[in-house]
């Protein structure tokens, strides 16, 4: 990159352009787009692997004999609901063990928790009656639950998306993985106030703790490790982060042949970089091979090395070949 600023620098000096090092040319930024390009062709290798349906069938396999409280089990709930949602890390877990907080500005003059609290779940049954008070009893009545986005990288603050129930496939249904999360969430005492994203800990002072982002790439990447045969040191593994929770859900939408308009809207994008989330997955590369399966009847009447035919002659062909051998060849 600097050999080509040099160059860039020489080609104006010998055509007699402005200098482009003078302090008034600088006033123009030209250089972050170039940054900003570099920066994007650089990352390629470094992007993330979706998590495939065998490795959230791993994982429900394992939950099945954990607590329900427990913590891989809560970060379950969530891998479950951002197949759907695409949520990103900031919006639903914590980085370290304080809970993020936005800055003071003039909407939000006091400091709120960047993550999902109580108020942003709301749940209705089937004919969208609104269910305020969620308990056990709520569970097979409700139908759909409405989620705000209440802070997010677009600046779409506020934003609220309805999800419906999947009663055909319960153990990856949205819907239930938000109520159990809400659930979870109230057995353990958590303040209305304070982020969702909590699990079990009787071992601390607080019945409660807070998912960490380390601890949703920990069960990635051993549930990546079993399902895919990979060591421990395998550098793959380095592709399963918390970011593959929205990889995943715009892959599955898309892999579901779901519009790029659609994608956009339901997964909170406001431009088309989406696509760039989109992986050559063995799924992507099953439907390419689907595509191209030309059925037996298209084929041309061709001998295999074997001297078998690809497929039977039809009669007006074996009526050629029989009566009209050197026309049939």
């Amino acid at each position: 990159l600097r050999k080509y600023l040099n160059q860039a620098i020489k080609l104006h000096l010998t055509r007699n352009l402005p200098d482009p090092t003078e302090p008034s040319f600088l006033k123009q930024d030209l250089l972050t787009p170039l940054l900003n390009a570099v920066k994007s062709y650089e990352t390629v290798p470094n992007r993330k692997e979706m998590i495939s349906d065998s490795m959230v069938a791993h994982m429900l396999r394992l939950c099945k004999l954990l607590p329900t409280y427990s913590l891989d089990s809560a970060i379950l709930d969530w891998i479950i609901l951002g197949r759907f949602t695409g949520a990103r890390r900031s919006e639903w877990c914590q980085d370290g063990p304080a809970i993020e907080m936005t800055e003071p500005n003039f909407a939000h003059e006091t400091p709120e928790p960047r993550a999902f609290i109580f108020e942003d779940f709301e749940f209705f049954d089937s004919d969208g009656k609104r269910i305020y008070t969620v308990s056990a009893a709520h569970v097979d009545v409700v139908e759909f639950v409405k989620i705000r986005w209440r802070f997010q990288k677009n600046n779409d603050n506020g934003q609220v998306i309805p999800y419906k129930r999947d009663r055909a496939r319960p153990d990856v249904c949205p819907v239930s993985a938000a109520l159990r999360i809400i659930l979870r969430a109230s057995a353990l005492g958590l303040p209305l106030s304070l982020p969702l994203a909590v699990y079990s800990a009787s071992s601390s002072t607080s019945p409660y703790r807070h998912i960490r982002a380390s601890q949703v790439v920990d069960l990635l990447r051993r549930s990546a490790q079993s399902v895919f045969g990979l060591k421990s040191n395998d550098k793959l593994l380095l592709k399963w982060t918390c970011h593959s929770i929205r990889v995943t859900a715009a892959n599955i939408l898309h892999r579901a042949g779901m519009s790029d308009s659609y994608i956009q809207t339901r997964l909170r994008w406001k431009s088309n970089t989406f696509l760039m989330y989109l992986r050559n997955t063995f799924y992507s590369a099953d439907r390419h091979t689907k595509a191209l399966n030309i059925s037996n009847s298209n084929i041309p009447n061709l001998s295999t090395s074997d001297g078998l035919r690809y497929r039977p002659l039809e009669t007006h062909e074996a009526f050629i070949s029989k009566h009209f051998p050197a026309q049939a060849a």
